[in-house]
């Protein structure tokens, strides 16, 4: 039997057996001070809660937030570059050239594409997104994602595309980053009130919306997304929804960006028709008249388009011409107004193999072509020749861009004339710096800045809507509409 159990039984141990008293059998316990965590916790040492789990950027960017545009805008030939961060790296193209034979094969090259996740300390959370090998070793010599995105130099704006430009300016919402470029911007030396108007806290915007009678807003993660409007007008009438005024805003960005990219594309080729012509002296001179005469060419572009539409109408094709066009070329899918142009076209084709050529197809067919023709070879011949009436073309077209061009003073003209010539002038001067710059992008974008100049002017979002809806229903410049809103008295003006 062991030793404690003969203390505990009380019995005699027997002869030779070891044995010990009951206090010595008693077991003791440590009374020493437990050891002190550690002062720095170990890097490697799993964390518990908070998020854990990589989000996706469209899960990170709020979805109902104005963003301003990018100032560079897309990638237009590399589009994945849109949705990640690729620092201005693009797929490149070029040759393997050998060495004994000289035989050049193509190839490419692309940039290392790798997909991380990447902790934003501003967000705490960690962000997937599509980044190169290149801009993540810039990344680790910045310090992390968000000072990689908070850095405001102009090359690095550059390198951050449309995705990188989003992430930014959703950390720019954050009110710790606020206090940060706060501080910044008063170490610059900037006064109190520009800080205050150009990054207002969170408390601030509260105040601001609770003076200006709007709803306070509960929800934290609301008014994270939402306070901080990087377009808002002092002058703007207080909208009746936030919502409605993003909207709006989104509705007009879009629409002037579109408008402008189309306007810029066919002015430059109507310049190039009238320097390849002889009918200006420079692209400069072509630019300006392809402005003055907009209106001219949009005029005579829809009734070439009515005649054209009246044209296949009076050819009388039926509903089965159409039919059997789409189902010959194989387009089940095309308008009726593409698959009439189709079906006029062949039967066009088929009448001048009938006819033996297209001049006696013509002669038979449209007599009223023949006619324009007759009148414009009898303006040639009494001008003395086709020389001598482009020269006087060229004279009157010249005549016309110093009309334009000296409008702003010219008193004798009539207002509304006045106000096209300088809108037509004043469009053709950013055409011609966008040309020699970036092209089509900086057009558009220096007709964005300019409607914004005009939109912060006005009375509001919704006088400029109104106005230009109507001059949309009346065939005018849509454009014009905003510039025309703007244009009021001294007294009118909140700081005149």
């Amino acid at each position: 039997m062991h030793v404690r159990c003969q203390l505990l039984s009380r019995r005699i141990p027997a002869a030779g057996a070891v044995g010990r008293s009951a206090h010595q059998a008693q077991r003791t316990y440590a009374t020493t001070a437990p050891t002190p965590a550690p002062a720095v916790k170990n890097p490697l040492q799993r964390r518990r809660g908070g998020d854990l789990g990589s989000h996706l950027p469209k899960n990170v960017i709020p979805k109902d937030a104005y963003i301003p545009a990018y100032p560079y805008g897309e990638h237009r030939l590399f589009k994945q570059a849109n949705k990640g961060l690729y620092g201005e790296q693009m797929i490149r193209f070029g040759n393997n050239v050998s060495k004994e034979t000289e035989t050049k094969t193509r190839r490419k090259w692309q940039p290392n594409v790798l997909s991380k996740s990447l902790y934003s300390v501003a967000l705490k959370k960690r962000i997937k997104l599509r980044i190169t090998a290149k801009v993540l070793k810039t990344m680790d010599r910045e310090g992390g994602l968000d000072e990689y995105l908070l850095k405001d130099n102009v090359a690095r704006i550059k390198e951050l595309g449309p995705m990188g430009w989003a992430l930014r300016w959703t950390l720019m919402q954050k009110p710790e980053v606020i206090e940060r470029l706060r501080a910044d911007a008063a170490a610059l030396g900037l006064d109190q009130a520009t800080i205050d108007k150009q990054w207002p806290t969170p408390q601030m915007m509260a105040v601001r919306k609770a003076a200006e009678g709007t709803p306070g807003l509960e929800s934290e993660e609301f008014l994270e997304s939402e306070e901080q409007q990087m377009w808002a007008p002092e002058e703007a009438d207080t909208p009746e929804s936030p919502s409605l005024e993003i909207e709006l805003l989104e509705k007009y960005e879009k629409g002037t960006a579109a408008f402008a990219a189309n306007e810029y594309l066919k002015a430059v080729k109507a310049a190039q028709r009238y320097l390849t012509r002889g009918l200006v002296d420079s692209e400069e001179e072509g630019l300006k008249l392809a402005f003055i005469r907009a209106k001219e060419r949009k005029e005579a572009a829809v009734s070439l388009k009515q005649k054209t539409y009246r044209r296949y109408k009076e050819a009388g094709l039926t509903v089965e011409d159409l039919q059997e066009i789409r189902n010959r070329f194989s387009l089940p899918n095309i308008k009726d107004y593409t698959a009439m142009k189709i079906a006029y076209n062949q039967r066009k084709r088929k009448e001048i193999e009938e006819a033996g050529s297209i001049e006696a197809w013509k002669a038979a067919a449209r007599p009223d072509k023949q006619a324009a023709e007759a009148t414009y070879a009898a303006r040639v011949q009494a001008a003395g020749g086709e020389a001598a009436f482009r020269a006087a073309q060229k004279a009157e077209y010249a005549k016309v861009i110093a009309e334009a061009e000296t409008a702003s003073t010219n008193q004798t003209l009539d207002a509304e004339r006045r106000r096209y010539l300088e809108r037509a002038i004043h469009k053709a001067d950013l055409a011609i710096k966008a040309k020699a710059a970036g092209g089509q992008d900086d057009y558009v974008e220096s007709m964005l800045e300019d409607r914004r100049r005009t939109a912060s002017a006005s009375d509001g979002l919704r006088g400029i809507y109104e106005g230009s809806v109507q001059e949309k229903t009346a065939r005018g410049d849509a454009w014009a509409a905003l510039v025309n809103s703007s244009n009021k008295a001294a007294s009118s003006q909140p700081r005149a």
